[in-house]
């Protein structure tokens, strides 16, 4: 901004003057308008430091020296709206120091003309309020300087100048810059900044100035009519919104940097010297001009090329890592840079959109960026004709243009491009979709991969380099030429129920590398494939072949093609179970005799053949067992009251007090006591009792451990039941009964899935006694309606349930022999027992997710038997009430079947069957049990029990509770 001299000196003088007394006085108007007249003032003196103005019929001020200082001009609440007129001839300067413009006034009006000398200067912190300032100082002007600010200020600079300095600010204020020719502006400098402001650049050169460290903070520049922004030092447009209309224009010089900035150009953007475009979205529209010239950068900067509109490159100007956007007339034209270090090789960070690229002769290198994109129009040497290169109208051939894709992300081409250099993949997806026939060569790269079902030139594979030919199952990739694979080149193609992704090559294929094998995971995998064609010919050999899960591929080939077959060896690749072998099995044999099988299964991991075994199934058999078992316990319990009265072998007193003792009327402790006989009681009070009812409730739980060997899991299992009963004695010696129960089942295999089961029972038995022997035989049957319910994750999340009835018998046989020894009775035995399981056929169903895996099942009769040979043991304690009997068990028992197993088919797969296995039981058990029973003298009795069975595979824990009434 050019100043006068001796205003400047005075401007100068005024801000640095040393501090005096600050006079404060209040607007009266007096006769006169003249702000420097002390009559107009209160105290008849010109304030210096605050200056109030209220109401008052003169409203219209002016200045008749040459410099006025004024701290604050204050607006009381009732001052009406005052214009303040700057411009003398000669020139007036007006300088606010303190606060500046406050107070409530709708907004005063300052006018500065005068000869163009006058000039309105804000320093320190003072503000400009809501002041109204009309600017035509073309050599004073309005001066922010230090750190004062605009505020909210409405300034229109109209053949003048408005300039920020220091760490002033243009704060939230509206600025008009006017009139064609004038040069008429706003400048920012230092590390002055436009804040919030509403900027209008229009007419001529009217223009928004930024040097220095200032910045464009947040404003919203526009620039119309020919108006125009520049930047130029370190300035930076920093996060303002800058438009240009047309004939208008923003420049970048320097060091200067778009920053985060948002242009919409319509005319003209340029960067020059070593400026760059930062992090900037500039949208080029309406036929306008984005260039680069002498060393600028594009930076990481957002470029849309849009309605015939041109982003150019000039000098050594790169593209950097911006991302550009183009429609399909917009133009990205590369040509006319010789790159950053002379060599014409440019960079751009990414590139898309239907418009046109122009590389000229130049080697443009893609992808830096790592973002993801499609290039639906061209990319060309120099367009169709080869003279389309060039800004503002010049036409040069070029042509040798050469791509190279880098980064992680996917360059998708899908139109037909005619650029004649070399095509080079270093990183990341070319996928073409369109054609690059017009390439000398595409070359693939360590780190890099080519696909498309479009059309590429002759096409080498490098080591590392990876090919995925086509864009879905049975498309192609057309190689114009010839197609070699270097040694350590991967080859990928793609399966589904009938063809494959392959090459379809013009000339010869010469194989090296591997193949690698993906699968639609939907569909049927069949045993052989056809994945390369070459009419010239193939020659050389892949290095091997790999396919997902147990699918084992060979390749073979004839003169003009290679092919993939398969064979399904699931052991291949990992050490199986016999379960899973047995899957495995059935699953192969499936394979061979059909020539395919559903992907699915082919994939499948050792984990998943173990879900799609149905092991769950087998964990019905030993809960079955457990409950027909634990009904057998309750209905010939022994250690009831009544049922275990054999006479004892030796010489010594019964371990127990007689059972009459129970129905003595009102007898004493000591009648008890005296009725211990020392040799056979008498049995007529017994036999008179003849009917006994009962009520008994069980409950258990077992844990099996499962076997490595077969693969089996853990398997679980609880149950619980309610049985009620008659026991009639027929004779003195001999006892029936029935009983009828009913109850529920649990069960679960560890990870496979849960099983439960309703269940009904019913039984008899009869006992008879031979002195101090007794023997003991029970029928039992019991009905369930069983659910079993597994979950298979190997493809998405498949419940599968089967629901059916099944019928279970058992009968006991037991013998033992009587003998009472040191207080004690003790009764040796030994027993036989079996349970049977008729299982009928029964299938599963798909509730929710798919029926791929669901199993059918085999009916079968599964029988286990089972002998025991233990010693129970007794000792009873007479009491005021009747008698308390504490009872044990010690056994062993051994089971001839510990097997559980079943055969499956997959429904899906008809033919498909095997046998599974669960969780083994111990050959070897051993049993203990604890009882106490107390019976009263009324015919009441009531009982508890405690049993477990522990062997080095199981542990079962179970209890039952008993009351009996006897009459």
């Amino acid at each position: 901004m050019k100043v006068r001299g001796g205003v400047a000196l005075l401007i100068y003088l005024c801000l640095h003057a040393p501090p005096a007394v600050a006079v404060d006085s209040t607007w009266t108007g007096g006769n006169s308008s003249d702000w420097n007249t002390a009559s107009n003032w209160s105290n008849a003196t010109v304030p210096s430091g605050t200056a109030s103005f209220d109401g008052n019929v003169l409203t219209t001020i002016t200045f008749s020296s040459a410099v006025t200082t004024i701290g604050t001009i204050q607006f009381n609440s009732a001052a009406t709206d005052y214009t303040f007129a700057i411009d003398n001839p000669t020139g007036r300067t007006v300088v606010l120091n303190g606060l500046g413009i406050v107070g409530s006034s709708g907004g005063p009006t300052i006018n500065l003309a005068g000869a163009f000398f006058s000039s309105l200067v804000f320093a320190n912190g003072s503000g400009a309020g809501n002041a109204i300032l009309n600017n035509r100082g073309f050599l004073g002007g309005i001066q922010f300087v230090n750190y004062s600010s605009a505020q909210n200020a409405v300034i229109t600079n109209n053949f003048a100048n408005l300039s920020f300095r220091n760490s002033s600010t243009a704060a939230n204020a509206s600025i008009f810059n006017y009139n064609i020719g004038s040069g008429a502006g706003t400048t920012f400098s230092d590390t002055s900044t436009a804040a919030n402001a509403n900027i209008l650049n229009s007419g001529g050169t009217a223009l928004t100035i930024f040097r220095d460290q200032s910045t464009a903070g947040k404003a919203t520049i526009d620039n119309e009519n020919c108006g125009e922004t520049q930047f130029f030092n370190s300035s930076t447009a920093s996060n303002a919104r800058i438009i240009v209309g047309s004939c208008g224009g923003v420049t970048f010089s320097n060091t200067s940097t778009a920053a985060n900035a948002v242009i919409a150009n319509k005319f003209v953007a340029t960067f020059g010297q070593t400026a760059t475009a930062g992090n900037a979205v500039i949208t080029t529209t309406n036929g306008g001009l984005t260039a680069f010239y002498d060393s600028s950068t594009a930076g990481n900067a957002t470029l849309v090329t849009l309605d015939a509109s041109r982003t150019a490159f000039l000098g050594n100007s790169n593209g950097a890592l911006a991302r550009f956007i183009t429609n399909g007339s917009g133009v990205v034209d590369f040509s006319l840079s010789s790159g950053p270090n002379n060599d014409f090789k440019m960079t751009a960070g990414s590139i898309e959109g239907a418009g046109r690229y122009l590389l000229g002769a130049n080697q443009l290198t893609v992808g830096g960026n790592n973002i993801s994109t499609e290039v639906s129009g061209t990319i060309s040497d120099c367009g169709p004709g080869g003279h389309d290169c060039g800004a503002a109208g010049t036409l040069l051939p070029f042509t040798s243009g050469s791509l190279v894709k880098i980064g992680t992300g996917t360059m998708l081409l899908s139109g037909i491009n005619t650029y004649t250099g070399g095509t080079t993949v270093n990183g990341g997806f070319l996928d073409v979709m369109g054609s690059i026939a017009s390439s000398s060569g595409t070359t693939v790269n360590s780190g890099g991969a080519l696909t498309g079902s479009g059309i590429v030139s002759a096409t080498t594979i490098a080591a590392g380099g990876i090919f995925l030919p086509g864009s879905g199952f049975g498309t192609s990739t057309s190689v114009q030429g010839n197609l070699a694979f270097q040694s350590g080149a991967l080859y990928l193609v793609q399966l589904n129920s009938a063809t494959s992704t392959f090459a379809d090559v013009t000339g010869k294929a010469n194989v090296s590398g591997n193949v690698s094998i993906t699968i639609n995971a939907n569909g049927i995998v069949m045993k052989n494939y056809m994945i390369l064609h070459a009419a010239g010919g193939v020659s050389g050999t892949f290095d091997g072949a790999s396919a997902p899960g147990a699918l084992v591929p060979t390749v073979t080939y004839d003169p003009t093609h290679a092919y993939i077959d398969f064979s399904l060896n699931f052991s291949a690749q990992s050490n199986l179970k016999l379960n899973q072998t047995n899957v495995a099995d059935a699953l192969a044999n499936f394979f061979n005799s059909n020539g395919g099988i559903p992907t699915v299964f082919a994939t499948l991991q050792p984990a998943g053949l173990s879900q799609a075994s149905g092991e769950l199934a087998t964990g019905t058999q030993q809960a079955t067992f457990n409950a027909m078992n634990m009904f057998q316990g309750v209905l010939i319990d022994p250690f009831i009251t009544g049922r275990s009265d054999p006479v004892s072998g030796a010489g010594n007193a019964n371990a127990y007090a007689d059972e009459n003792l129970a129905y003595a009327a009102k007898r004493k402790p000591d009648d008890a006591l005296a009725a211990i006989y020392t040799k056979a009681p008498p049995t007529a009070s017994i036999f008179e009792q003849r009917w006994k009812v009962w009520a008994a409730g069980y409950g258990g739980s077992q844990r099996t451990d499962g076997n490595a060997v077969t693969g089996s899991n853990d398997t679980r299992s609880s149950i619980y039941g309610t049985v009620v009963g008659v026991d009639y004695r027929i004779s003195p010696d001999t006892i029936a009964g029935f009983a009828l129960g009913g109850g529920g089942t649990n069960f679960n295999v560890n990870g496979l899935g849960a099983g439960r089961s309703d269940l009904f029972q019913a039984g008899a038995f009869v006992r008879h006694n031979a002195g101090p022997a007794y023997l003991t035989g029970a029928l039992a049957y019991g009905w369930q309606d069983i659910t079993t319910d597994r979950t298979v994750t190997v493809a998405g999340i498949d419940q599968l349930r089967a629901q059916f009835n099944a019928s279970a018998w058992s009968g006991r046989i037991e013998g033992g022999y009587r003998f009472v020894s040191q207080g004690f009775g003790w009764i040796p035995y030994a027993a036989g027992q079996f349970t049977t399981f008729d299982l009928p056929n029964y299938a599963e169903r798909a509730i929710i997710g798919a029926n791929t895996f669901v199993l059918a099942y085999n009916g079968k009769s599964v029988t286990d038997t089972r002998s025991e040979l233990g010693l129970r043991t007794d000792k009873a304690f007479a009491a005021a009430d009747g008698i308390l009997t504490l009872r044990g068990r010690v056994a062993w028992a051994h089971d001839f079947n510990p097997d559980r197993s079943i055969a499956a088919v997959f429904q899906t797969l008809p033919g498909a069957s095997f046998v599974v296995s669960g969780a083994r039981q111990a050959s070897d058990s051993a049993l203990v049990t604890a009882a106490a029973e107390k019976t009263w003298l009324n015919g009441w009795s009531a009982a508890a029990t405690f049993e477990g069975e522990f062997s080095n595979v199981t542990e079962s824990y179970a209890g039952k509770g008993m009351v009996r009434y006897a009459w």
